[in-house]
């Protein structure tokens, strides 16, 4: 008799695939700049415009969420499974791919000087292996379900979806050519701020320069800002189309207004905040991380705020508003106090350059999130303790095997002998460096394998095995669920390899008794042995 195999978790390979996409765009974005190639003009010039074609596939993705998210859940459960022996020739055939398209990217954007040969040759290159990439996640995506049936299927969400995008990606390149009527009304508004705040400034309207006399700044249009009024206008408008019945019009069409006003200021004060940087601290920080993150940083908080005041504020509500307490959602307690360490870090990372003086604040943010839902650990853990005790020698042991585990993966890469600690606790005063440090190894060792516990483990490998992750026992044991969250797991950590293999030991740990709290301590064990390695042996490469 052939029993039909049943998918424990149905958007596992469709969600698989787009994480693959996510990081291999970021890692595509990171290294190369496409914008350099505008000013080659021909076929290479339109290339540098592809930059903008990120953002429309995130507005896609968004709107086809947004407005059929129920139906694309439905068509994604009817997947058929796909054992291991089918998928990794297919993950296979799609990183080569990658790696096809990545060299190309590398010859056409790394280099100052156009590659070798005719230009058209390597931008077909270029569009092929590209091609190639995306369609190469197809049969990843949707195994041997006919594709043809699902677009079908989906035909009017994914044609909106689609109109939507394209509707970003116009209204990013419209948005940046108003740069030449607008440009006057952004400098001058710079100039007015920046010299409330520093004198003399340097400003040159005629080569749109903004700045000090020693850091000034060229305001070229893609560097404007104004494609998040695009962006912003594109999201809105799903939003309003989605949700419309939810909402009170015409009052929330006041909204589109008011965030294109603020993603203007908010261009203003970026600007004004780069310069600041470069003349008081760091032009490397202020051409690199905040000039490439700060832009972002203000799209979401303005759509995010958008959202929100939708939710809030009855007057843009249909429905009444009611208050209430605290929302119970399950996953909050085990997700929320990593998303918050995650956006700290992402925060003050746009004014670090090589140490991370704002440590001390992500461990401040995960104590204060890790407090505010003490209660619910306390019930968890009694819950899931019952008469079991607490501590146990496995864990402890587990943890010691994944520290020397990760010593050993981390020296093919890191030399792991002693080595200087960062410049910058030199320059700070010796109390301050002692702070810093103990900062940083009380991090490491107590609230960093808590936080990436309860979020990796807790919740992300349940989350895996079923919809309803509450359900999901600590001691089930499931192969797909312990990859890819140990996959997740090392993509936040920059030994990979050894990251993976830490994911892998922490679930063991948390299956072996059933306890969450299990996985925890073994995180806990091997930190601090790593901790002690680095202060007592000063392989600060480690950190």
């Amino acid at each position: 008799m052939t029993v039909a195999r049943v998918s424990h978790a149905p958007y596992l390979r469709p969600l698989g695939a787009l994480g693959l996409l996510t990081l291999e765009y970021l890692i595509v974005t990171f290294c190369f700049d496409a914008y350099q190639l505008v000013e080659a003009g021909g076929e290479l010039g339109g290339l540098g415009w592809m930059g903008l074609v990120g953002p429309a596939l995130i507005a896609f993705g968004t709107s086809l969420w947004i407005l059929a998210g129920a139906e694309v859940r439905r068509a994604f459960a009817t997947i058929p499974a796909l054992d291991a022996a089918g998928l990794w020739p297919r993950v296979a055939l799609q990183l080569g791919c990658f790696a096809a398209f990545f060299a190309v990217t590398g010859a056409l954007f790394a280099n100052d000087s156009t590659p070798k040969g005719p230009t058209w040759v390597w931008v077909g290159l270029w569009l092929v292996t590209g091609g190639a990439t995306l369609a190469s996640l197809i049969p990843i995506a949707f195994g041997s379900r006919r594709l043809v049936v699902l677009v079908r299927e989906l035909a009017a969400p994914l044609g909106l979806s689609t109109l939507l995008a394209l509707l970003a990606l116009g209204a990013g390149l419209a948005t940046v050519t108003w740069w030449d009527r607008l440009n006057g009304v952004t400098l001058y508004s710079v100039a007015f701020v920046l010299d409330a705040l520093v004198s003399p400034i340097y400003f040159d309207p005629a080569e749109l320069a903004i700045g000090t006399p020693d850091f000034w700044v060229i305001v070229a249009p893609v560097c404007s800002g104004y494609e998040g009024i695009g962006l912003i206008l594109a999201f809105l408008s799903a939003y309003l189309v989605a949700f419309h019945k939810r909402l009170r019009f015409p009052n929330v069409l006041a909204l589109v207004p008011a965030a294109i006003l603020l993603i203007w200021l908010l261009n203003v004060l970026r600007i004004v905040a780069l310069i600041l940087i470069g003349h008081l601290w760091s032009p490397d920080i202020a051409i690199g991380g905040f000039h490439s993150k700060a832009g972002w940083l203000a799209f979401c908080g303005v759509a995010l705020g958008a959202v929100w005041l939708t939710h809030r504020v009855p007057w843009f509500a249909a429905q009444s508003v009611e208050k209430t307490g605290r929302t119970i959602n399950p996953s909050a307690p085990f997700l929320l106090p990593l998303l918050f360490v995650v956006a700290t870090a992402l925060v003050t990372g746009l004014f670090v350059e090589e140490l991370d003086y704002y440590y001390p604040l992500r461990v401040v943010v995960a104590l204060l999130v890790l407090g505010w839902y003490r209660d619910e650990y306390l019930i968890g853990l009694r819950e899931h303790l019952g008469s079991r005790s607490l501590l146990s020698w496995e864990a402890p042991a587990i943890g010691t095997a994944i520290y020397v585990v990760w010593i050993a993966l981390s020296s093919w890469t890191t030399p792991l002998g002693a080595s200087d600690p960062p410049e910058g606790l030199f320059e700070m005063a010796p109390p301050l460096a002692i702070a810093w440090i103990a900062a940083r190894a009380f991090g490491s060792v107590v609230t960093v394998p808590i936080v990436e516990e309860l979020a990796f483990r807790g919740f992300l490998l349940r989350r895996i095995i079923a919809s309803d992750f509450t359900k999901v026992r600590y001691d089930r044991w499931h192969w797909p669920a312990v990859v890819l969250s140990s996959i997740a797991f090392a993509a936040v950590h920059q030994q990979w390899v050894a990251g993976f293999a830490a994911g892998v030991g922490f679930a063991y740990a948390q299956t072996r008794r059933g306890l969450l709290s299990d996985a925890i301590i073994a995180h806990v064990t091997s930190n601090a042995l790593i901790a002690a390695h680095v202060l007592l042996a000063g392989a600060w490469s480690l950190w």
